[in-house]
C-alpha cells in the first residue's frame, strides 16, 4: 500500500515530482514515484494497481501539462480519468505558469474543483506542510512533519590532501573569508600577551598560520588533522621545532583525550589560551562531547573560537525558478556535506559544555558590497563542492537514479548558476556563523 502517487508529465514536471518524492520519502511516507518510466506512448497498466493502492493522489501542473489532456490516449489524461474513477483524494500542486486550460474534455471539467496548492520552490517545505494538511490516511515518521535535511549527525571524515579540487576551494574560501572572520581574531590576538594554540581541523595548516600563526605574539600552535598527508604538509611547510607541530589524530575517537594530552606533554604544552574550530563541527557526530573535552585544556580565561555552516540561514533573491533553493536542498541531503544545520546549535553546545560569555561574533556572509572576484570566489566557496561530491557519490553508488538525477540537473546547470550570480541585483547570503567564548 502507498500512502501517496505522484502523478506528473515528464516535460516540465520530473524535476518538481522527483523533489516532491524525496522529501515524503524522508517523512517515512510510502511514495509511487515512476522514475523508470518515460511515461509516453502506450499506457504502462501497471500504473493503475499503483494508483488503487495509494490514498492519496498528487498531481503536478506545471505550465501547459493539461493542454495534451484532450487526445483521447493521452497518458496523463488516462491517469487523472482513473484517479477520478476510484474517488481518490485529489490534490492539483500548480507550479508557476499554470493555468486551467479552457478545453478540458468532460472526465476533467471538475478536477479544478479540488483543493489545489500552489507549489513554490523557494518556499518548499511551506508547500509541503500545506500538502500534507489535505492528504489523508498518512502517518509522519515520529508522529510529526520531518524534513529532507540530515536530522542526525555522523562521523564524516571529508578531507584528503590528495583532494585538489578540495584543497583549492578552501584556500578561496579561506581568503574570501578573512573580511568575515578576521575582527574576532584580531580580538583574541589583542586580548593576550602571548599566544598558545590550539586547532581542530587544521587540514594542511593554511588557515591558522594565515589567522595567528604569523603573530609576534605565537609562543605555542599544535595542529591537529586525520588526514596524514595533510599533516606531513603541514609540518614540511610550517612546522618550526618547539614551537609550532602538526599531528594526526581522530577527533572523535576515545583515545583522543588521552592521545592529544601526551602530545601537549611532549610539546611542553599544559594548557592554551586559544582553540580554534573552523568548518569542523559539522563533520563531527559527537560535538558535545569533543568541546567537553577541550574545555580542561583552555586556560582559565582562554578563549574558544568557533564557525561552522547553516544552511537554513541561506538566501537567494530573485530565484523565480528555485534553482538555488534546490542546490541547497541537494546539499542538505547528500552524505558527504555533513550535518548543515551545525551553526545553529554552537551557542547551545558552548553553553552545554561548560562554557561562558558566549559571543556572536558574525552571522552570514552576503554578497553586498562584493565585486565580480568576490562573488565567483563565494559562488566557487558554496556551489561548486557540492558538483564535486555528486561525482563521487555517483561513483559509490551507480545504480542510484535520484543521485544521478541531482548531478544531470546540476551539470547542467551550473554555467547558468554561475552567470547569475555575478547579477549586481542578485543577493545572496550564505550562512556562515562565528562565536567566541570564554572558559
Amino acid at each position: 500500500m502507498y500512502d501517496i502517487f505522484i502523478s506528473y508529465r515528464r516535460d516540465g514536471g520530473f524535476e518538481m515530482a522527483r523533489l516532491l518524492y524525496d522529501r515524503l520519502q524522508d517523512m517515512g511516507l510510502n511514495v509511487f514515484f515512476d522514475l523508470e518510466e518515460l511515461r509516453s506512448g502506450k499506457f504502462n497498466v501497471k500504473l493503475f494497481s499503483a494508483i488503487d493502492e495509494s490514498s492519496n493522489f498528487l498531481l503536478v501542473l506545471p505550465q501547459g501539462s493539461l493542454d495534451r489532456c484532450k487526445n483521447d490516449d493521452d497518458w496523463l489524461r488516462i491517469e487523472i480519468e482513473y484517479a477520478v474513477s476510484k474517488r481518490k483524494n485529489i490534490v492539483p500542486l500548480m507550479m508557476k505558469g499554470f493555468e486551467w486550460p479552457e478545453n478540458l474534455p468532460e472526465t476533467l471539467k471538475s478536477l479544478h474543483l479540488y483543493n489545489a496548492v500552489q507549489m513554490s520552490r523557494e518556499y518548499f517545505q511551506a508547500s509541503i506542510d500545506r500538502i500534507l494538511t489535505m492528504c489523508k490516511n498518512i502517518s509522519l515518521k515520529g508522529g510529526k512533519k520531518v524534513h529532507t535535511e540530515k536530522e542526525v549527525r555522523e562521523d564524516n571524515k571529508y578531507y584528503f590532501f590528495d583532494d585538489k579540487k578540495e584543497r583549492r576551494r578552501l584556500k578561496i574560501q579561506q581568503n574570501l573569508m578573512r573580511s568575515f572572520d578576521a575582527p574576532a581574531y584580531d580580538k583574541v590576538k589583542n586580548r593576550y600577551e602571548r599566544l598558545s594554540v590550539l586547532d581542530l581541523g587544521a587540514n594542511t595548516g593554511e588557515f591558522i598560520m594565515d589567522r595567528l600563526g604569523a603573530s609576534e605574539k605565537l609562543e605555542k600552535l599544535i595542529g591537529i588533522e586525520f588526514d596524514e598527508k595533510s599533516v606531513e604538509y603541514a609540518n614540511a611547510a610550517y612546522g618550526l621545532e618547539g614551537k609550532i607541530s602538526f599531528h594526526r589524530l581522530d577527533l572523535e575517537s576515545e583515545s583522543f583525550y588521552d592521545d592529544l594530552r601526551d602530545i601537549m606533554d611532549k610539546c611542553g604544552v599544559g594548557s592554551f589560551n586559544v582553540i580554534n574550530l573552523s568548518m569542523t563541527l559539522l563533520h563531527l557526530k559527537s560535538p558535545y562531547r569533543l568541546l567537553k573535552k577541550l574545555r580542561s585544556v583552555l586556560d582559565g580565561d582562554g578563549t574558544v573560537i568557533v564557525k561552522d555552516i547553516d544552511d537554513g540561514l541561506n538566501l537567494a533573491y530573485p530565484d523565480d525558478e528555485g534553482d538555488f533553493a534546490k542546490a541547497v536542498d541537494i546539499c542538505s541531503r547528500e552524505e558527504l556535506a555533513g550535518y548543515r544545520k551545525s551553526g545553529r546549535q554552537i551557542y547551545t553546545l558552548l553553553y552545554r559544555s561548560g562554557f561562558k560569555h558566549v559571543t556572536q561574533e558574525r552571522l552570514g556572509l552576503s554578497t553586498v558590497g562584493m565585486d565580480s572576484d568576490e562573488r565567483s570566489a563565494l559562488f566557487d566557496t558554496y556551489f561548486s563542492f557540492i558538483r564535486e561530491d555528486l561525482r563521487l557519490l555517483q561513483e559509490k553508488h551507480p545504480d542510484d537514479k535520484r543521485i544521478k538525477a541531482d548531478l544531470d540537473w546540476y551539470v547542467d546547470i551550473y554555467d547558468d548558476l554561475e552567470e547569475r550570480f555575478q547579477d549586481d541585483a542578485f543577493y545572496f547570503v550564505l550562512g556562515f556563523v562565528l562565536f567566541t567564548a570564554q572558559k
